[in-house]
């Protein structure tokens, strides 16, 4: 779409409410002149943490929303004297916009969405609030193709629990990667996702040698229904990394690769109005997939070279109730533990993590059509092999407008 037409649809929007009737979604409207519809999406957010135990130093860089991975601990002089903290932030306001174009080989979908909530330690806080934008999808779809970023496969959403916490518990695959995906239909809400998904190659880590040979693999099989849903997939990941010598020099020799295989099996159950999640996952190298272990390096070499993958597995559970129209209440508990790859055969160092626990208490008020105010308990606490621990104990809070 050019930029003519969106200007036209974008006037159309503000000048006459009455286009809206081109179609019976929600802020959808009609191109003129065009056989396509045009959406435009989004909402502001205020969120605030207070932590009365340790939280990460520098927020402005790195995640201010639940890490545990960022958590100081508990002994270090930080975690002791820096609190309690208050951290104030509309960093995950977001805007998007969707359109639809029918076509012989089918309706041809666009998206296009982002958020302010990228790193920023230039201006944040420290000046003028400015934040940075951010990417979050764009993709295109022609009947059940996807090509393009949006969240993996192995993100299973029906699942998800309903936190304050903009990232929640750190057993969500939240990632979001560049793709080709088709779904293959059965009915009755049942469906075959197969993706080839954009893997960690020297983008992520150029210190540590590492490339792309292959994308991730993913096939997930879901059920929707009535009564609730259900979720089994796994993801396929190799990876590949240059030898180096006792300098930190690449050696000219062969590189070194490993296959590791994840799974995650995930559902929900509705109880009436309430709902009822769980989620496991787990398997070699799948710390990328599980946020609470985004900090394990995943996989280790050996003094040979060879690659041994970290296993992690994660699991949730979480129970939602729904008070009255206005009000609902979300109590959800997680679990990681990471497996000691024992390198060389000799157990991995003090500092290496270990397992990582986590809850939330909340309470969601839908004030009105457009707004809703969510407070909630957060606790969490990690610790590694040698002893050490760090403690989570923050309020959160959240005021949301959405556009309409």
């Amino acid at each position: 779409m050019n930029r003519t037409a969106i200007a036209a649809a974008l006037a159309a929007a503000l000048l006459l409410p009455a286009a809206a009737k081109a179609d019976d979604a929600p802020g959808v409207f009609k191109v003129p002149g065009t056989d396509s519809t045009i959406k435009f999406y989004g909402y502001v957010q205020l969120d605030a943490t207070e932590d009365f135990g340790g939280r990460g130093a520098d927020y402005e860089d790195n995640d201010w929303a639940t890490f545990l991975p960022n958590v100081p601990a508990d002994n270090s002089p930080y975690a002791k004297r820096a609190k309690p903290q208050l951290y104030l932030t509309a960093r995950t306001s977001r805007f998007g916009i969707q359109t639809n174009t029918p076509s012989p080989m089918g309706n041809v979908g666009v998206k296009l969405e982002g958020d302010f909530n990228a790193p920023n330690g230039f201006q944040s806080e420290t000046f003028t609030n400015s934040t940075l934008f951010r990417l979050r999808h764009a993709y295109g779809t022609i009947g059940n193709l996807l090509v393009g970023q949006t969240w993996t496969t192995f993100l299973d959403f029906g699942a998800a629990p309903d936190t304050v916490d903009f990232n929640g518990p750190g057993t969500l695959a939240l990632v979001r990667n560049p793709m080709i995906r088709y779904t293959i239909p059965f009915g009755d809400g049942m469906g075959l996702a197969l993706a080839a998904e954009n893997t960690r190659g020297p983008q992520f880590s150029y210190t540590d040698q590492r490339f792309q040979v292959l994308p991730d693999l993913h096939a997930n099989f879901s059920w929707n229904g009535a009564a609730g849903s259900f979720s089994a997939r796994v993801v396929g990941q190799q990876l590949n990394r240059l030898v180096l010598t006792g300098t930190g020099q690449v050696a000219d020799v062969s590189p070194k690769s490993a296959f590791g295989l994840g799974f995650g099996v995930s559902g929900s159950v509705k109880l009436g109005g309430d709902t009822l999640q769980a989620q496991f996952a787990g398997g070699p190298g799948i710390g990328r997939y599980l946020l609470n272990a985004a900090a394990v390096p995943f996989v280790s070499f050996n003094s040979s070279g060879d690659a041994k993958l970290w296993t992690v597995y994660g699991f949730h559970a979480a129970y939602t109730h729904i008070w009255t129209p206005e009000f609902r209440s979300t109590l959800c508990g997680a679990y990681t533990m990471i497996q000691d790859p024992k390198i060389n055969g000799v157990a991995a160092s003090n500092g290496t993590p270990k397992n990582g626990l986590q809850g939330f208490a909340n309470l969601f008020w839908t004030t009105t059509k457009t707004t809703e105010f969510g407070i909630e308990y957060a606790y969490g606490q990690w610790k590694d092999i040698g002893g050490d621990k760090g403690t989570q104990n923050r309020v959160n809070a959240s005021m949301h407008y959405s556009f309409y």
